[in-house]
């Protein structure tokens, strides 16, 4: 009932007019009126003891030109009321719901029910698709029961999907998910779900067992891709949420392709958290050598100011010596076993690798050492021109450690 919306929705055109102005008296003309704004907006038949809103009533009486109490006597010859709806129908091309239309649009509303996961939102493009092919609306109870179905099937043809080709043995490794790990009492799936999330090196080889089972499982990536992506993250979603109990209570179709959904998604979210567990290692490993580096570049500043001071004082009393005209070293009164050991320390402290983040980390990398060889065999990296040079590099020390 808002003013815009009637105006909107309820505004006679010329034609209209011209329509309505051949009947007879005001009740029939206001009568046929509303029953033709009916058909057209919200796109149903007018019920024959059903009052329109005043606000609505009020402003095509003013249209007409008509009281709006004319209402109350129209209606009261039946046929009066059949007949208009015959003629609307006929010159609007508006026809009744039937059958056939309850599968035609349960079928148009299947692939949208696949991306739309409000059932609301669904009625209301089952509704626009009503009144675009000229349909007066059913009852409510049709429109929820075409949605029911629309949704059903969309869910049967993406379970069809995710378990197509798995065969005996593919679900069988799927129902292996939730049975218990040995004596523990977490399932396989639990296990799955709860990786370990704390960046440390056993953590990652954690990860990488968890990734080797998923993919154990035999279920290629791309199967995800042949399945609209927010319908699969639905059941995907689903996967999470649902317990292990309640997942084995389902029908099989439904149980597997829930089940094949977590392996996807567990599959794709553990290769993630290897590889972002990894750099934040090496971003630590970094910043311990960048701290590392720095402390001793202080360390060998101070130490080095120690001995250049030893060594410049030397240094002078020759350049003094030299001046005197003193040609004995055994006249001059300098230290000569401090001067030779300030000297061997000084050429120690000099040597580049003391300051070099690249040593740090060379001497740091035995924690990581572990981890290296798995982590590059568990993936395929690939990369552009400028840096195939890297990659053959990463595959020789990956085949290095797998022989």
């Amino acid at each position: 009932t808002d003013e815009r919306e009637i105006a909107r929705h309820f505004t006679l055109t010329r034609e209209d007019l011209d329509w309505v102005s051949i009947r007879r008296g005001p009740a029939s003309q206001l009568g046929y009126a509303m029953t033709l704004l009916y058909m057209r907006w919200p796109g149903r038949v007018l019920g024959a003891d059903e009052t329109p809103p005043l606000s609505i009533l009020s402003f095509v009486a003013r249209q007409l030109d008509v009281p709006e109490a004319a209402w109350h006597d129209y209606g009261r010859r039946e046929p009066t009321r059949r007949a208009h709806l015959t003629d609307l129908a006929r010159r609007m091309g508006y026809r009744a719901f039937g059958r056939t239309d309850f599968h035609a649009l349960a079928t148009f509303a299947m692939p949208v029910a696949q991306t739309i996961i409000q059932p609301l939102q669904l009625a209301e493009i089952v509704i626009d698709e009503m009144r675009r092919r000229r349909l007066l609306l059913p009852p409510v109870t049709v429109i929820e029961a075409i949605v029911r179905r629309a949704r059903r099937q969309a869910d049967e043809l993406v379970h069809d999907v995710l378990t197509q080709g798995l065969g005996d043995g593919g679900r069988t490794r799927l129902d292996a998910l939730l049975a218990r790990r040995g004596d523990r009492g977490a399932t396989w799936l639990s296990w799955l779900r709860n990786p370990p999330l704390s960046p440390a090196p056993r953590n990652v080889m954690r990860l990488l067992e968890r990734l080797d089972h998923v993919r154990a499982i035999g279920l290629a990536p791309a199967r995800a891709a042949t399945i609209p992506t927010a319908a699969f993250d639905r059941i995907a979603d689903e996967a999470v949420r649902i317990t292990s109990q309640h997942l084995a209570e389902l029908p099989d179709r439904r149980r597997h392709a829930v089940l094949a959904a977590a392996a996807l998604r567990l599959r794709e979210s553990l290769a993630d958290a290897v590889l972002a567990m990894t750099d934040k290692l090496l971003g630590s490993m970094m910043r311990r050598a960048e701290n590392r580096t720095r402390d001793k570049a202080l360390g060998t500043i101070r130490a080095l100011q120690a001995q250049l001071r030893l060594l410049t004082g030397s240094c002078r009393l020759l350049i003094d010596a030299r001046a005197q005209g003193l040609d004995s070293l055994a006249a001059m009164a300098i230290d000569w076993e401090k001067l030779g050991t300030a000297v061997g320390e000084a050429e120690v402290l000099v040597a580049p690798e003391t300051t070099d983040r690249t040593a740090e980390l060379i001497d740091r990398h035995r924690s990581l050492r572990p981890v290296i060889g798995p982590l590059l065999n568990a993936f395929t990296f690939q990369g552009a021109g400028p840096v195939q040079g890297l990659l053959d590099a990463v595959r020789i020390v990956g085949e290095v450690y797998r022989t």
